[in-house]
């Protein structure tokens, strides 16, 4: 079966006759950045970060990244916009045509994947959530993002209790979330830490597909931070940083980069011997919600993850590495003690060329008396250039030894 696919022609300016396909998940981005897809150096009109298209076959949308001369569709400036077939996009003095390829047939009449084989109809669509899940019963609501709710569940011949996740009702008909879900549970086998959430089992029950996780008692984290001295929340979240890059050395060695580290993906359980912390939701790693792109929603929406990527990965999520990830520990770390974000989110001062341009606000501005070593570690971790940040998970690990030891 043909798959949709979204296609951009260049029609004029210096890439002229360039054309570029996509049928798979992705951003293009237009600009003078090294990063950009189409790196126009020698155009003076074009914005280092000019624009950016979310692709999702056979959807495609336009943002423009608050570039000084403006994007236009149809030679109207915009500042977002879905994108038909057959509307061209001006950038500089680039000129593009998207051409947009529907699929021959519904893209999920089937999805067979390990372990998985669905066909979904619009009678499946409409049945309630089960009940019960591979011999579990559902519970309490515990939890709900871009992919559905989680839910408590219990077995009830053994009393085992686990997390299963479902994608909602509404959002079942929408490949991207399932491929995402499918991707997650494909990834999560590959990987057996302590410190990251242990994979169960995926499936499907009427018609809603599945993942059973771990379940993990989770606290209030930023609650318990702040009622703590300075001093000892630094030592307390320094800590339980150096448990996530336990697990995220272990998935970096296997391969598996996350892309959306951030505090709400670090499950924090109490226990007699104190906090323990597990890395969770990898399957959230390319989705557009979860990259600094809207899914197809306003901006307003995306500065909750903005504040934690790396700015390559604010560029174009492909270019995301496990120097990538450390940023985004590195900006989680941050925010636990300061309860702020490392960007400035003011009134002017939240459009993606500002972040990229004024970086991260020094922790000494949301701490007046942080501790030098604190301050020297953060530098390096949020540099720009990933070069110049810790080589790999365990360096970084060892880097707060001193610090998590109060």
């Amino acid at each position: 079966m043909p798959s949709p696919a979204v296609v951009l022609e260049v029609l004029d300016g210096p890439a002229a006759g360039k054309v570029f396909t996509f049928r798979g998940q992705d951003t293009f981005s237009l600009g003078r950045s090294d990063s950009s897809s189409l790196r126009l150096v020698d155009d003076l009109v074009v914005s280092r970060n000019h624009l950016q298209i979310e692709i999702d076959p056979p959807r495609c949308y336009v943002r423009d990244l608050k570039s000084a001369n403006g994007t236009f569709v149809n030679g109207e400036r915009i500042a977002e916009r879905l994108l038909k077939d057959g509307d061209t996009i001006s950038g500089g003095r680039t000129l593009i045509r998207v051409l947009i390829e529907e699929a021959a047939d519904d893209p999920l009449d089937c999805i067979d994947t390990p372990g998985i084989f669905v066909s979904l109809t619009n009678t499946d669509l409409m049945e309630p959530p089960p009940t019960s899940v591979r011999g579990y019963k559902l519970a309490e609501q515990i939890g709900s993002g871009t992919m559905g709710v989680v839910h408590r569940a219990v077995h009830p011949q053994t009393g085992e209790v686990v997390a299963v996740k479902l994608i909602a009702p509404s959002m079942i008909a929408d490949d991207v979330l399932v491929k995402s879900m499918i991707r997650e549970a494909s990834l999560l086998r590959q990987l057996d830490h302590k410190r990251i959430v242990r994979f169960i089992d995926t499936g499907v029950e009427s018609s809603h597909v599945f993942l059973i996780m771990e379940y993990v008692a989770v606290i209030d984290l930023m609650a318990v931070l702040r009622s703590r001295k300075i001093t000892d929340r630094i030592r307390v979240a320094c800590g339980l940083i150096r448990q996530v890059l336990d697990g995220l050395a272990h998935a970096h060695a296997a391969g598996v980069i996350h892309r959306d580290i951030k505090p709400r993906n670090i499950l924090v359980s109490q226990h007699d011997d104190g906090l323990k912390a597990k890395l969770a939701d990898f399957g959230l790693a390319k989705s557009f919600a979860d990259v600094g792109l809207s899914r197809f929603s306003g901006e307003n929406e995306i500065k909750g993850t903005l504040s934690y990527m790396a700015p390559e990965q604010i560029e174009n999520s492909r270019y995301a590495t496990p120097k990538a990830d450390l940023f985004s520990v590195a900006a989680t770390l941050y925010t636990l003690i300061s309860d702020a974000s490392i960007y400035d989110f003011s009134e002017g001062c939240d459009s993606i060329e500002s972040i990229l341009r004024n970086g991260p606000i020094p922790i000494q501005q949301r701490i007046s008396n942080a501790p030098s070593e604190l301050v020297k570690f953060l530098n390096r971790a949020l540099e720009h250039d990933p070069a110049a940040r810790f080589r790999s998970a365990a360096e970084m690990r060892e880097s707060l030894t001193q610090l998590a030891a109060g």
